[in-house]
């Protein structure tokens, strides 16, 4: 009785994980997409920081985002990020923003985006997860000197 527990068990394992939504980067950010995310600074009150997209492919074959940021209390501003794949599942590029190459690994249903920025050195580190409802939750962690001195939270869904 117990090894039918143990199979049914792991039947219904493997049937969930089988389920489970994979994450094509770059389907989701050709398009429009939109981002709504909280973003809280060292010392500084949370405030609201939204990201307008649009994405495709250059004549280069280059994946090229281009972003519309608008954090409360600041000036809009554009960034763009271009992207190439670089192996399996993983992605390499610049970004406008960034002061090192942009590394993206993708695994499942969510991905990792990783650069250091020009603006302070901060290290940042972006996890990217894709929901059952087809929106990412977007979770940002910038350091300094090993020490978080900033987070991002949010969704970004596709418009």
């Amino acid at each position: 009785m117990k090894t039918i527990a143990a199979l049914l068990a792991f039947g219904l394992a493997t049937t969930s994980a089988a389920a489970e939504p994979k994450l094509d980067m770059l389907a989701f950010f050709t398009g429009h997409t939109h981002a709504d995310n909280s973003i809280k600074i060292a010392l500084h009150a949370p405030h609201k920081l939204v990201v307008d997209s649009i994405g495709g492919r250059n004549k280069e074959g280059q994946f090229v985002l281009i972003d519309t940021v608008q954090e409360e209390g600041k000036p809009v501003r554009k960034r763009t990020w271009v992207m190439h794949p670089d192996g399996p599942n993983h992605f390499t590029g610049s970004l406008s923003d960034a002061s090192s190459p942009v590394d993206v690994t993708v695994g499942g249903n969510s991905a990792t985006i990783r650069y250091v920025m020009k603006e302070g050195g901060l290290k940042v580190e972006q996890d990217l997860q894709l929901r059952p409802d087809g929106t990412l939750s977007n979770h940002v962690i910038a350091k300094k000197f090993g020490m978080k001195f900033a987070q991002v939270d949010g969704t970004i869904r596709k418009d």
